[in-house]
């Protein structure tokens, strides 16, 4: 008997059985309905995501396609390239302009200057055996051509042939002059051989520059007397011409060139430019010229012609 009543209570209350199966079920049911709950939430945390990353994309698209940015956001600076890469080109300390007269006398002495790597300006003298052929020459070697008008002069040397004298007629002079710039043309220019008493006339002067007008080329005065009447007779034309401001040859050793060379240095630092004539003649100047090339490059001057200097002087005014 008591073994039955023991065997009874260890079985247990078969109610009880039911209410731990009960109250199991409702934990795991609990379980189930908790995640189910997370697994949506985080659905919706992933589609909300997905919407916010469309519309920034969208947005990038749209910003990216327009032609003018918003004007609320500033555009930023350009970032330049480094300093060393755009450095300014250091201003010229003075342009240096050579005009080689007397040209057209032979070939040879000419020979040494079509050599030299700056520019030059050479004016050839007309009516000798050599003038057009010198000219050719000139302009085939890339200098520039000027006519070297010879002119009366007060000494009374003889200017040679082609030439033009106080007392002639309007309608001689015209036609001389043109003659010989047909005869080594085309050229950019023309100035005076000697000249010295011409070029005190103002009415000639008037002549000469209006020839010059009509032909479209620049007269460069020698200045061959301080007396020299043609920047007034330009003037009245109302045309700009150029001056020289130093003879290199007047004395022909290497020692005096250089020292009339380092003059028109000077001229040049103090007012932007020196124009310097020299002759063909003058055996010690072509080599001179091309021994200082580079120190004149070196130290910032700049070479060119006197077609050159008038044209940026024009484009000043």
């Amino acid at each position: 008997m008591r073994l039955s009543i023991i065997a009874v209570r260890s079985q247990g209350d078969p109610s009880d059985r039911v209410k731990g199966r009960r109250s199991s079920g409702t934990k795991n049911s609990k379980k189930k309905k908790k995640s189910s709950k997370v697994g949506l939430v985080l659905l919706v945390v992933v589609l909300v995501s997905s919407l916010v990353v469309f519309f920034l994309y969208e947005r990038s698209v749209d910003i990216s396609e327009t032609d003018e940015p918003s004007p609320e956001v500033p555009l930023p600076e350009e970032i330049p390239y480094p300093t060393e890469e755009q450095e300014p080109f250091p201003e010229s300390r003075g342009k240096l302009i050579f005009v080689i007269d007397d040209a057209g006398n032979n070939l040879w002495e000419l020979e040494p200057f079509l050599y030299f790597p700056g520019p030059l300006t050479i004016a050839v003298l007309p009516g000798l055996p050599d003038s057009a052929e010198v000219a050719q020459q000139i302009r085939e070697a890339g200098k520039e051509v000027f006519l070297h008008q010879p002119m009366e002069s007060l000494g009374g040397q003889d200017p040679g042939p082609g030439a033009i004298f106080v007392g002639m007629e309007e309608d001689e002079i015209r036609a001389i002059i043109n003659r010989n710039l047909d005869e080594i043309w085309p050229v950019a220019g023309m100035n005076n051989h000697q000249g010295s008493k011409v070029s005190m006339d103002e009415t000639i002067m008037e002549i000469v520059l209006d020839i010059c007008r009509e032909r479209g080329i620049i007269f460069l005065d020698s200045r061959t007397t301080a007396d020299t009447r043609a920047p007034v007779a330009a003037s009245r034309l109302g045309m700009e011409i150029i001056e020289r401001d130093v003879f290199l040859d007047n004395e022909q050793d290497r020692d005096s060139i250089t020292g009339f060379i380092d003059r028109g240095l000077r001229i040049a630092e103090q007012k932007g430019s020196a124009v310097m004539i020299g002759h063909a003649f003058t055996s010690e100047l072509a080599p001179l010229l091309e021994e200082l090339y580079s120190d004149w490059i070196a130290q910032d001057y700049t070479l060119s012609t006197v077609s050159a200097l008038l044209k940026e002087r024009n484009e000043r005014q």
